[in-house]
């Protein structure tokens, strides 16, 4: 589905919302101020800024659910209405909710970590060789971590302005989170380097990691697109497949979002060129997180997918 179509869809339905009585502002509930994160990635960043302070964080989108077509509930909603900040991805991977957050009643409260965002990192994202006006940028910015950690020091700024009684505290600890991220980065370049430049073909199902192949020189391939749609069109999946048989490509990544239909049926055209593309035993985190330790954190993901994808890509070619 268009992701403009898709973003009308859910300014509709929250406005609707809205108007059927969620008008009350207000924002602290009578008791902890609330702040809301649309994504697992955002959430785990508050909790390692606010843990212990008097602070009420909400997750929107928690694991197995995909940001992309996230639908507002009107508990949700009211939620929101209440909130002192929501914090959200930004370039339009919340598609239903963007359009109320950046330009709606919402708007006040709403800050985007992809305000932040150094713009030298920003990719476009193009589909079928056109820009779409709309949604012109790839979303998925947590997977360039130098680029995210600058996302992080600017959530930091924001709540510690938010939340002046706690700044302090706020800023020590996103000094300490930010060493963390840029720590894992130094971690993953070398983890990789163990690749080399032949082997460094990384293919998902969901266009998410278009970031983590420039950050450490990858090439990616994706049956679909940057929405996750539930069906690939039959060119995508005969030239994906074809990538594999040439490159020589040993695993297909299934993402913990992803629908397992689509990289069986890519699994069968590569065998069909010739060539034995096997499914990794274990899904790669894009969108969200996982349930349990250590995919639950967003550093605890990000070593996770590493992991797995220097164990799927690392052996000799078959």
């Amino acid at each position: 589905m268009d992701r403009r179509r898709v973003s009308l869809l859910g300014l509709g339905l929250v406005t609707s919302l809205l108007a059927a009585g969620c008008s009350g502002d207000d924002a602290d509930g009578g008791g902890h101020p609330l702040v809301i994160a649309t994504t697992g990635h955002i959430h785990d960043a508050l909790v390692n800024l606010t843990e212990g302070l008097p602070i009420e964080l909400r997750l929107l989108c928690g694991p197995g659910v995909d940001p992309h077509s996230y639908a507002a509930t009107t508990g949700d909603v009211s939620d929101m209405q209440r909130a002192r900040a929501i914090v959200y991805n930004g370039f339009h991977l919340e598609a239903q909710l963007g359009e109320i957050l950046e330009q709606g009643p919402m708007s006040g409260r709403s800050w985007a970590m992809a305000s932040a965002f150094p713009v030298s990192r920003v990719l476009d994202w193009v589909e079928d060789g056109e820009i779409d006006p709309g949604a012109p940028h790839d979303p998925h910015i947590w997977n360039h971590l130098a680029g995210w950690s600058e996302s992080v020091e600017g959530l930091v700024s924001h709540m510690a302005t938010l939340f002046p009684e706690h700044a302090e505290v706020i800023v020590d600890r996103g000094a300490t989170y930010v060493d963390e991220i840029r720590a894992a980065d130094a971690w993953a370049r070398e983890a990789l380097s163990v690749l080399p430049v032949e082997r460094r073909v990384l293919v998902s199902g969901h266009d998410a990691f278009n970031y983590f192949a420039v950050a450490y020189d990858f090439d990616t391939h994706a049956v679909l697109g940057v929405g996750n749609d539930p069906e690939a069109d039959i060119r995508t999946m005969q030239e994906i497949a074809q990538i594999c048989a040439d490159k020589k490509v040993p695993v297909i990544f299934l993402e913990s979002i992803t629908d397992p239909k689509v990289t069986q049926a890519l699994e069968e055209a590569c065998r069909g060129r010739g060539w034995t593309t096997a499914i990794a035993d274990e899904p790669l985190y894009s969108d969200d997180l996982g349930e349990g330790a250590p995919v639950d954190t967003y550093l605890g993901a990000f070593r996770t997918n590493v992991e797995r994808i220097v164990s799927g890509l690392g052996g000799d070619a078959r």
